[in-house]
């Protein structure tokens, strides 16, 4: 379809590489962030707020949690004297 392997060439077929890279991360599958966001409610406080909010910034980047709900995630699992020390 593109001249090679022995295909005969077709016009429109050498833009199929352009077209994918654009439209695979556009439309394609939605699944991680769900499951990103079904991750992120897993993750638990264990005494070490750097790698819990590490953890949690990670999960959040396919997922795109907003600033509010990405902020009641995280205050719902640190106890209230460790949100104490991390507020400015």
């Amino acid at each position: 379809m593109t001249g090679e392997l022995g295909f005969t060439r077709q016009e429109g077929y050498e833009f199929w590489q352009i077209f994918a890279k654009q439209v695979l991360p556009r439309f394609g599958p939605t699944h991680e962030a769900d499951k990103s966001i079904r991750e992120m409610g897993l993750v638990h406080y264990h005494g070490d707020s750097a790698k819990f909010l590490q953890e949690m910034e990670n999960l959040n980047n396919p997922a795109r949690v907003s600033e509010i709900s990405g902020r009641k995630m995280i205050e719902g699992e640190i106890p209230e004297d460790a949100l104490r020390r991390l507020s400015l």
